[in-house]
């Protein structure tokens, strides 16, 4: 699970390979997590974007959100810098910058989109190597704090059943912790490569380009892409390093109920809305619409939500509600959280 927990197993596992101590190896560790602080600049963020205007709010969502400006390499390069200036040692300035890059480089690796080179390249992009609960990267990151324990344990006399692997790791931590770096760096390197042979192989099946980073790992080994079939429909597929593809089926763009002649009018609005805002987590966008005499309703949705339940940053649904009468419109938001509520107005442009 490439989380905060992984990551801070990461730091603790440089400062093992390293043998830091005391305050050196507490800087490693906070630097292995620091990019996910941004999690308070974006409970911040939350709490004024209502009272911002939509240029004000795009600028900080940038800065201050969640997988954004402190995930980037720009913030990498300056945190380092800063770091180097104050401590003026190299070797901890090469340690932390082993732990944070790791931390990014997971996180880009994962199926969740960050803008790592912002402000020179605004979209947003992932490598989509493997999947958020990668159980090598989960065991991996585990291991560190397991042998940590285990000290802790042994010092305080207890665990005496664990008295064997105690003896084994101290006789042998150095070949152990090694290894584990070495397996880490080659599954981090390959997975890519790999995924991109698969994507390849996809490709030249379907007779069509299938986008690497939008394919996205769903479960450990098994992806989900999608492409643009013709002009009405997307196909969209579940793919693994072991079958190939396994099941696929055709998604409309559009579906409509009870429409009237008017009905591509509001899509557009709609499109247009979605389009000027943040994040844009919707890659494949499918519209839903339904009208009364009063009210238009459109949903966008990606089209691969059907397939995926959990964990993808494209499991979203915005419902724009239309008022006929005049120009005043609604947005709601239902997202991971299952729940529907409002959007503010803020977060887009009338371009109409």
């Amino acid at each position: 699970m490439v989380i905060s927990l992984s990551h801070a197993g990461i730091g603790l596992l440089i400062v093992l390979y390293l043998g830091l101590r005391g305050r050196e190896s507490k800087l490693v560790v906070l630097f292995s997590i620091l990019p996910d602080f941004d999690v308070i600049p974006y409970s911040l963020f939350l709490i004024l974007e209502n009272k911002l205007d939509h240029e004000t709010r795009n600028i900080l969502f940038y800065l201050m959100g969640h997988r954004e400006f402190m995930h980037s390499v720009l913030f990498f390069l300056i945190t380092i810098l800063i770091l180097h200036k104050l401590e003026k040692n190299s070797r901890l300035t090469i340690a932390c910058s082993l732990a944070m890059f790791s931390h990014l480089y997971l996180d880009y690796a994962t199926s969740w989109k960050m803008r790592p080179f912002f402000p020179f390249v605004k979209e947003s992009s992932t490598l989509g190597a493997f999947y958020f609960f990668d159980p090598l990267v989960t065991v991996i990151s585990l291991i560190p704090f397991f042998i940590l324990l285990m000290e802790y344990q042994r010092k305080k006399g207890k665990w005496p059943i664990t008295e064997p692997i105690h003896e084994y790791v101290q006789q042998n931590k150095r070949f152990i912790i090694v290894s584990i770096i070495c397996i880490f760096v080659i599954w981090c390197s390959m997975a890519p490569l790999i995924k991109l042979l698969l994507i390849n192989h996809v490709s030249a099946k379907e007779n069509n380009l299938v986008s690497y980073q939008n394919t996205a790992p769903i479960s450990p080994g098994k992806f989900i892409g999608t492409y643009r079939f013709n002009e009405t429909h997307y196909k969209i597929f579940e793919i693994t390093y072991w079958n190939g593809i396994c099941r696929s089926d055709f998604i409309p763009e559009k579906s409509f109920c009870n429409i009237t002649d008017n009905n591509s009018v509001y899509i557009s609005r709609a499109a247009l809305l979605y389009d000027s805002g943040l994040p844009k987590e919707i890659d494949y966008p499918v519209y839903n619409i339904t009208e009364n005499s009063t009210t238009a309703i459109v949903t966008i949705s990606d089209a691969r939500s059907v397939y995926v339940k959990y964990w993808a940053y494209y499991k979203v649904q915005y419902t724009f509600v239309f008022d006929k009468q005049n120009s005043n419109f609604a947005v709601f938001l239902k997202d991971l959280r299952k729940e529907k509520r409002p959007v503010a107005l803020n977060r887009f442009i009338k371009s109409y």
